[in-house]
């Protein structure tokens, strides 16, 4: 009994010790995951930004701007400095890290970010940022928008350079076509329509969307009632009836003359020499083509991505998001100055102005210290930002297949739009593959 009662309270002491034990560690360990250190402009903190904006000369200057910016402004100020690297094929970041660089912020897409965060990895916001200071940045930027990174209700990616579809329209082409390009097609029915007039009228192509677009086809789908993949990203979900009948929409077009021939590469080129009605792409493309229609004597009018019937039109996002790695103390503070910037109301006004994506913090569009003047000459970007309300989120495919799950279903959509293959047959192949692979 004496044993008993001796070892009861040797068990009793040495789990009230191990549980001490374990809050203190678990306690320095949230402390030290959410620990801003301390920044000295004397001394100051180097992080490194791998951007595949960098790389494209149509976003390179814009981007550039904004990193020198924040090196005069507050880099200088708090002590930190920013060394960009274009990444234009976007696997850069990937070949450092596994050399054993430090990799602290990259421009990363949607689709893959789970990935990143298995294999790269990535640090979720909420573990390297304060809570409080977190809140206090979120505010003022769109909702939804703060969804678009996050995985397992955790933020992997904070939404960076965004836009969502828009229908581009060459104003010159459809008054040739007796249509009025300020009332512009609102169904796809209607896009079929105008665009075949354009085409006996002018005989240019009316209408295009590059079928490996792959982001703006997820649009299409989810604006018939279709999915892509479900919610808990376990299963590719894009063969039900309603998503077979929005391809099989898209593929009349393509058909049936009234849809050019082209990818995502072609047909930027075709709409800027003046000879595509309308186009849908990302508003990044709004610098470009106001250029080109200003060079080739036409005017550049918008609408929102168009809609099954009375069913309201659900827009993707394109885009990036900025993915963090920071390895210290010093580190975690360093990059948050640099996302505070970025993401803050001068970041989206160099983005938005001289890049072409839109304000997340949506409020800047009004303010006349930021960007009331810029989106009051291009009023195209007022229809983008409407659309953000009804926005979903662009699928970010499981970890380890989402690179091969994005390429089936984009390649799946290529084939069933532009070939003669059976739509349903080759979407329920495709869906087969990603789910025998992420299943």
């Amino acid at each position: 009994m004496k044993f008993t009662k001796k070892f009861f309270s040797l068990f009793i002491v040495s789990v009230l010790t191990i549980s001490l034990l374990s809050a203190c560690a678990a306690s320095s360990e949230t402390s030290t995951e959410a620990e801003l250190g301390k920044l000295d402009p004397n001394n100051p903190t180097k992080i490194t930004f791998y951007s595949y904006s960098l790389a494209y000369p149509t976003m390179k200057e814009g981007v550039e701007h904004l990193i020198q910016e924040f090196n005069d402004t507050i880099g200088k100020e708090k002590g930190v400095i920013v060394e960009r690297v274009a990444d234009q094929t976007m696997q850069q970041y990937k070949a450092d890290i596994a050399a054993g660089k430090q990799v602290d912020v990259i421009q990363h897409t949607f689709s893959t970010l789970d990935n990143s965060k298995e294999t790269l990895g990535l640090k979720a916001y909420e573990d390297v940022f304060p809570k409080d200071e977190l809140e206090q940045h979120f505010e003022g930027i769109a909702p939804n928008a703060l969804e678009l990174g996050k995985i397992d209700n955790k933020m992997y990616g904070l939404a960076f350079t965004f836009s969502t579809p828009i229908v581009f329209i060459n104003g010159k082409l459809f008054e040739e076509a007796g249509l009025d390009p300020n009332n512009p097609p609102k169904t796809w029915e209607e896009v079929k329509e105008y665009s075949l007039k354009i085409k006996e009228a002018t005989g240019k192509d009316g209408f295009g969307l590059a079928p490996n677009n792959g982001w703006t086809t997820e649009g299409v789908i989810l604006s018939n009632g279709g999915e892509v993949i479900s919610k808990d990203r376990k299963e590719a979900t894009f063969t039900s009836k309603e998503s077979v009948e929005a391809i099989e929409m898209w593929k009349d077009l393509y058909q049936n003359g009234a849809h050019a021939v082209g990818t995502d590469a072609e047909l930027p080129e075709q709409f800027m020499a003046g000879n595509l009605g309308m186009f849908i792409t990302s508003t990044a493309l709004h610098s470009g083509f106001s250029k080109a229609a200003e060079a080739g004597g036409w005017k550049l009018y918008g609408a929102g991505l168009p809609q099954f019937g009375d069913k309201p039109s659900v827009p993707v996002n394109s885009g990036s998001a900025l993915a963090v790695r920071p390895d210290s103390p010093e580190k975690n503070a360093a990059v948050w100055e640099f996302i505070k910037y970025v993401t803050g109301n001068e970041g989206y006004t160099i983005i938005t102005s001289e890049i072409g994506y839109l304000p997340l913090r949506t409020g800047l569009a009004d303010d006349p210290n930021y960007l009331k003047d810029f989106v009051d000459k291009n009023s195209l970007y007022k229809i983008n930002l409407e659309q953000l309300e009804q926005m979903h989120p662009v699928a970010i495919w499981p970890a380890a297949y989402a690179t091969e799950s994005a390429t089936i279903f984009t390649d799946a959509i290529v084939e069933a739009v532009t070939t003669d293959a059976d739509v349903e047959e080759t979407l329920k192949e495709a869906e087969k593959q990603i789910n025998d692979m992420i299943q």
